[in-house]
């Protein structure tokens, strides 16, 4: 059996978008626009409903990367700019979007990550009340929120330095995202996003106590967010420390169990690596769902090696050759001819 170095496995949770897969600039010459200019409008639903909301905003999900859109005009209007990921163009995604007030609940939005112009007008969102006037205490099929509920009480001052940061975060300017970040707390230390993005800032700065800090902060304002437990498990996996990596992915595909390839690839490899299956396997098919191009591809390995250990060869087979046809200089290559040819003996000898 082969043997896993989690390190080598989780390169492809890990990478960032400056080091893995096409740059902004090389999607551009492949045909798409580097940014996107998304505009459209929301409109209320309802009886006896005249005016928007004061705090309404709008957010976008591209591959589980959130774009906050900012507020809307008082009639309503709205233009943003998304700055897609590599991940995100390489699956082809297709970004969902929504308006976020207190006490409503919103249509959602889809539009492509892939846009030969790099403008794209959405169809109008519709808002209405909710029947206990709280939007965020729905049940819905998703437990988790893209964007938290804290965030809809942040004061103005506050947002205008979590978009600075999150602009200086996805340019990779970390040292300016977390100054923005930190400054954001500060004023609003109920602030749940922005303590998980200056935890991703303090990660990328390589000050890995402090984003841990970070985390487990935004944890604790937001227990419904998916990210902190992801960012925390992906933490425990790099320190080998395979229970608690385990037990931070499980909690945040629980919340949302298609929020991210990473969360979901993460999950699947720690989980195989302790020998829970069912778990692996589970979290591995989630991953397949974002595509298998560029770094995704090693899902394939990961899939195949614990359908392997579960005794499912055929599957396994199937996914350990898709593997190497994607990926024709992988480094197991020798190991997983190796295991391919003990299955073709053990089906010999049936």
């Amino acid at each position: 059996m082969i043997r896993f170095d989690i390190s080598f496995l989780l390169v492809a949770a890990a990478c960032a978008p400056a080091v893995c897969g096409q740059s902004s600039n090389a999607a551009a010459n492949a045909g798409f626009a580097s940014t996107i200019v998304v505009s459209g409008s929301v409109r209320l639903s309802g009886p006896n409903e005249d005016k928007l909301p004061s705090d309404l905003r709008i957010s976008a999900d591209c591959h589980g990367d959130v774009t906050d859109g900012g507020s809307t005009t008082l009639s309503g209007q709205f233009r943003f700019v998304v700055t897609p990921s590599p991940l995100a163009i390489a699956a082809d995604t297709i970004c969902t979007m929504e308006a976020r007030a207190f006490g409503y609940e919103s249509s959602t939005g889809k539009f492509p990550v892939r846009s030969t112009s790099g403008l794209v007008f959405v169809e109008p969102l519709t808002i209405q009340r909710n029947a206990s006037s709280d939007a965020q205490e729905q049940n819905k099929e998703r437990g988790a929120r893209t964007v938290s509920a804290t965030s809809l009480k942040a004061p103005a001052n506050a947002v205008k330095l979590f978009d600075l940061g999150s602009r200086a975060l996805k340019q990779g300017k970390f040292s300016d995202a977390a100054k923005d970040f930190e400054s954001a707390v500060k004023i609003y230390p109920e602030y749940a996003e922005s303590w998980l993005n200056l935890g991703r800032a303090r990660v990328s700065l390589g000050s890995i106590g402090p984003a841990r800090d970070a985390f487990v902060k935004a944890a604790e304002l937001d227990p419904q967010m998916s990210g902190p437990p992801a960012e925390l498990g992906l933490l425990a996996a790099r320190d080998n420390d395979l229970m608690a990596a385990a037990k931070y992915l499980d909690e945040s595909l629980r919340l949302d169990p298609g929020s991210s390839f990473e969360a979901c690839y993460s999950d699947a490899v720690v989980n195989m690596m302790l020998k829970r299956y069912d778990v692996a396997e589970r979290s591995a098919r989630a991953a397949l769902r974002f595509g298998d191009t560029g770094v995704q591809v090693r899902v394939h390995f990961v899939l195949g090696m614990t359908l392997l250990a579960r005794g499912d060869n055929a599957e396994a087979k199937q996914q350990l050759l898709r593997y190497l046809e994607l990926a024709p200089k992988a480094p197991e290559r020798e190991q997983i001819q190796r295991e391919l040819s003990r299955v073709d003996q053990m089906d010999a000898g049936k």
